[in-house]
């Protein structure tokens, strides 16, 4: 096997805790062929330091000190610049890579020419609970993914590999306009250009904490989702009017922004408007769409706080596949309609509807 040049580009920004860690994970990977781009984005901690004293120990490190803060996607921009190798991975200096994960990529994208983009499943901790581990799985395929992006990522950022040629070639690369969910952003946008998929085993541990952009930022980035949702339907065709991303919203969100039967109805009428368009021009896997639009339709009626006369309606729909339902869905969703429970989008529903 060939062993092209791997950028590591790494952003770090107040991580003196965690990035001798993240850090060592990535130089003691097998596979070997590697440079590190890490950027210091005016860290008023010790990160500086760090990092200065572990360049010298590894030539492999090329530490550049931002001289303003230029914040993620600013720095992540920048770094692609900086790297030299023929693919790029991206790695969070907070999170921790397993052994294999760059030798595992570059194998798929070694044999994958028609491919630009490559991710792992992971799974997540907590700092204080480091043994306490939660999987996380996506789709592996593109035909997969390219359903599954309609609503979510799909694609872990930090566990990710991408070919130079996606920001040479493709012109494409991180935007400010979708600020944090730039890379789903970037999914999006990928998927009407190239193939993309994720390698079936776990790869990177992903640390989850209170000072997280996705943490801190939640509302912005279900704001800034909806200006996702709308390449989507400039690609397919679809209307972009606010009212129609606010039902694209509420159904990739599963939680209707209005508790009526006839604001699902609508979002019924968006979900099979998806399945049609795809019959008349292909644009993913048919019947994993079904499969994913069946879930979000159950998790849609769940939340909607109209109580058990929903039942009805839920089963109603062409979109209802009982088959496609675990023991724990129907649970979730008598429970919530007896109890007309508010959503409430917890560390542990995130877990479980993954």
């Amino acid at each position: 096997m060939s062993q092209p040049l791997v950028s590591v580009l790494m952003p770090c920004y107040n991580v003196e805790k965690y990035v001798v860690e993240a850090m060592s994970s990535i130089l003691n990977q097998t596979y070997r062929n590697i440079e590190v781009i890490a950027i210091n984005d005016c860290s008023t901690d010790n990160t500086s330091d760090i990092l200065a004293k572990m360049a010298k120990e590894d030539s492999r490190i090329k530490v550049i000190n931002n001289d303003e803060n230029l914040k993620l996607i600013k720095t992540l921009n920048k770094g692609i610049t900086l790297c030299s190798g023929d693919y790029i991975a991206r790695m969070d200096a907070d999170d921790i890579a397993l052994p294999t994960r760059i030798e595992k990529e570059v194998d798929f994208l070694e044999s994958n020419n028609d491919h630009d983009v490559v991710s792992t499943q992971f799974y997540t901790f907590r700092s204080n609970k480091p043994d306490k581990l939660y999987l996380h799985h996506n789709p592996l395929h593109d035909c997969e993914l390219r359903a599954y992006i309609l609503f979510k990522s799909g694609i872990c950022h930090p566990a990710v590999m991408i070919r130079r040629r996606v920001f040479t070639e493709l012109d494409l690369n991180f935007e400010m306009q979708y600020l944090h969910v730039e890379d789903y952003a970037l999914w999006s946008k990928a998927i009407y250009k190239t193939k993309i998929a994720n390698l079936s085993e776990p790869l990177l541990l992903y640390r989850v904490h209170q000072q997280q952009v996705s943490t801190l930022n939640e509302q912005l980035q279900i704001d800034n989702k909806k200006k996702v949702f709308k390449i989507h339907c400039e690609q397919l065709g679809l209307p972009t009017t606010d009212e129609y991303l606010d039902i694209y919203a509420s159904v990739a969100e599963c939680t209707p922004t209005q508790s009526s039967i006839e604001y699902l109805d609508k979002c019924e009428d968006f979900m099979l408007s998806l399945i049609k368009r795809n019959k008349d021009k292909p644009f993913c896997e048919e019947a994993y769409l079904k499969y994913i639009l069946s879930l979000h339709w159950l998790r849609l009626c769940a939340n909607s706080q109209l109580g058990l006369k929903v039942i009805r309606r839920l089963k109603k729909s062409a979109l209802y596949i009982n088959k496609n339902y675990a023991f724990r869905d129907f649970v979730i969703l008598y429970t919530k309609c007896i109890f007309r429970l508010k959503y409430k989008k917890s560390f542990i529903y995130k877990i479980m509807f993954r």
